[in-house]
């Protein structure tokens, strides 16, 4: 029973080592965009100037008198005053293992980001350590565990105003970009912001209340050999409604001469609609859900679907009580039954550039339709310069 409960765990330090941050909660506060606030038109990577004075004045828990003008602790390392041409972001991550007579904590993620603004012409890239998983963001390759990786790299220019064209490694664009990548709808369709990112070219467009983002994809060139790597696009597009309200949509499909699975060939296609609402300003309503295609060589495609409600709430500044509901079928014509799971977790924005998460769920960890149930819990630190 311990062995399984510590497989399970270890499991879970893999699955939530999260890269990035993106809070698609923000739409209470009336963000529906998310270019103001990161480098990345869609959300996640390093935070702008301006998004780390909205995290000062908007996420945190101020312990008294609401933050009015953020200072310069929102700056680089809690002050440095960086040339506005230049953002730098140093994240680390670790979870606590709750495991009876093995409490332990884990480093889960050490990255440091750059982002390069001269006269529209942009460079980013991402560079840091894991000691397990994250595979397909290697850069080095020890089997044994401990790899630097490389999550995104890639360069660009703002060819007009609200359009920005990228060439590199890139979060692919589809569904809400969230730091929650453990959703069985990022993992399913294979657009976690953990090591999901591929190679490719991308243009987004943000204007108003309209943002779309389209992306060719070459493949993963951190894999090898060629016929590992997918090929095709993914696209969203998405309509704010109102300055608390969005839909949209997402399209994706790829071709691999053989899958990393299953090595065989695969053509995957997932195609969905998303919506993030905010009724009151301390709550929140997020829903997305897809439908899967997939096809491995010869045999019939697999139809299935995979989708979420969440309801995040913030009965009091910095601290977020959210429930999820989830489900995952990849294949409606057989005769497993749909994986299931629910989940509570308290967020909790306790200090400038600091926050830590508790999370109790039951279900399965991945999308595994016909596989037993469990409860499992974790917690988590995250801190960044």
């Amino acid at each position: 029973m311990r062995s399984g409960l510590l497989a399970v765990v270890l499991a879970l330090a893999g699955f939530f080592a999260r890269p990035a941050f993106a809070y698609p909660f923000m739409i209470g506060h009336g963000y529906t965009a998310c270019a103001q606030c990161h480098t990345d038109p869609s959300g996640g990577s390093a935070l702008t100037d301006y998004g780390r004075g909205q995290a000062e004045i908007f996420m945190r828990t101020t312990y008294g008198a609401p933050v009015e003008e953020p200072g310069p602790i929102k700056n680089f390392a809690f002050g440095v005053t960086l040339p506005k041409e230049l953002q730098l972001q140093a994240d680390a991550r670790g979870m606590f293992i709750p495991q009876p007579g093995n409490f332990r904590f884990l480093l889960m993620q050490a990255d440091m980001r750059a982002h390069l603004n001269l006269s529209g012409f942009r460079a980013y890239g991402s560079l840091g350590y894991v000691t397990e998983g994250a595979d397909l963001a290697w850069v080095t390759s020890n089997a044994t565990g401990g790899n630097v990786v490389s999550r995104e790299h890639w360069l660009g220019y703002d060819v007009a105003k609200g359009t920005l064209v990228r060439a590199g490694r890139l979060s692919l664009p589809y569904g809400i970009r969230t730091e929650e990548h453990i959703l069985f709808a990022r993992t399913a369709t294979r657009t976690t912001s953990n090591d999901d990112q591929q190679l490719g070219l991308d243009a987004t467009y943000t204007r108003g209340k309209i943002r779309a983002e389209l992306m060719g994809i070459a493949g993963n060139y951190q894999i090898a050999p060629d016929e590992y790597r997918e090929r095709g696009y993914s696209l969203l597009a998405a309509y704010a409604f109102a300055n608390t309200m969005e839909v949209g949509v997402s399209s994706l499909v790829t071709s691999s001469a053989l899958d990393i699975d299953y090595v065989e060939p695969r053509l995957r296609q997932a195609h969905g609609v998303f919506a993030r609402y905010a009724p009151l300003e301390a709550v929140r309503l997020l829903a997305e859900a897809n439908t899967t295609v997939s096809q491995l060589g010869s045999a019939d495609a697999e139809i299935g679907t995979v989708g979420y409600l969440q309801v995040d709430t913030e009965p009091t500044r910095g601290l977020h009580l959210r429930g999820t509901g989830e489900w995952c079928d990849d294949d409606h014509a057989d005769a497993d039954s749909s994986a299931l799971r629910g989940s509570f977790t308290a967020l909790w924005f306790f200090a400038p550039h600091a926050d830590i998460r508790l999370d109790a769920m039951y279900g399965t960890l991945y999308c595994t339709p016909g596989e037993e149930s469990r409860p499992m819990a974790l917690a988590q630190l995250h801190t960044y310069l």
